[in-house]
């Protein structure tokens, strides 16, 4: 049940307009604070109580459930959506399915564009390759507390990973593919900054996408060899950022075809 509600969170962070996805702490701690953001409480007294909120949880969607706590719950995962404007005679308009009223609607489009929200996407990158290179070079990794052998940089949040290193790894499953599952329920978007690559995980799959950093004549510089000045290249960051949002890693032909199982190494 975890995995779910961790996607049920981020899409929550997506609509209060936070930066990113909020940060995961054990499935059992989180699994009990989202069920409790969502209406359905533990036992008192006790901390973390996710045995209890899932409880909670299945009575409620059962049929011992009240048709006012239904519908209070029903209001409160919606409330994002409340316009808070009355009628004229001092009813207000509403949505319903079936007996329960879900949630106050805006009216107009000028209240549905105030709901409305950014489209997500990746991190910024600068201009040059040689500033992305010297900035995270020294950079130390949050898990070791060492600048890594092999910096990656997550696309998603802007954490630097140690990729494929020993120091970070645990059981089989290296930094970049555990944090792929924490930032992005499986999915993970990294740069490779020596070689400038994009390393793209997708569960058990991996697929490494060309650089976004070229030289002045459209090349690629893989590990600086040349030591040419490297520019970000806008349009294929771009369809990169469009790659991630729209949740192509799935069914895109070359992520796919380039693709192989072995995520856990990185």
């Amino acid at each position: 049940i975890a995995p779910t509600l961790w996607r049920v969170e981020a899409l929550l962070a997506l609509l209060d307009g936070d930066a990113a996805p909020p940060v995961r702490t054990n499935p059992g701690a989180d699994v009990a604070r989202i069920l409790t953001r969502l209406g359905f409480v533990g036992r008192k007294g006790v901390l973390n109580d996710a045995a209890g909120c899932v409880a909670s949880a299945i009575k409620a969607i059962g049929e011992n459930i009240s048709v006012e706590n239904k519908a209070a719950l029903m209001n409160a995962w919606c409330g994002h959506m409340y316009s808070g404007d009355d009628s004229e005679d001092g009813d207000v308009d509403g949505a319903y399915w079936g007996e329960f009223k879900l949630v106050e609607l805006p009216r107009d489009a000028e209240a549905l564009s105030a709901i409305a929200h950014e489209r997500p996407g990746l991190i910024a990158l600068p201009e040059r390759g040689e500033e992305l290179y010297l900035s995270l070079m020294n950079t130390n990794c949050k898990r070791c507390q060492k600048p890594p052998r092999d910096p990656a940089l997550c696309l998603v949040c802007g954490e630097v990973c140690c990729c494929a290193g020993a120091c970070c790894r645990r059981g089989k499953h290296g930094e970049c593919a555990q944090h792929a599952a924490v930032c992005g329920a499986g999915v993970g978007v990294f740069l490779l900054v020596k070689s400038t690559k994009i390393l793209l995980i997708r569960g058990k799959r991996i697929c490494l996408y060309p650089s976004v950093y070229l030289d002045q004549h459209g090349e690629e510089d893989e590990f600086l060899k040349r030591g040419r000045p490297l520019f970000l290249n806008e349009r294929r960051y771009g369809a990169l950022e469009d790659l991630w949002v729209n949740g192509a890693l799935d069914y895109d032909t070359l992520a796919l075809h380039t693709s192989r199982v072995g995520s856990d190494f990185y």
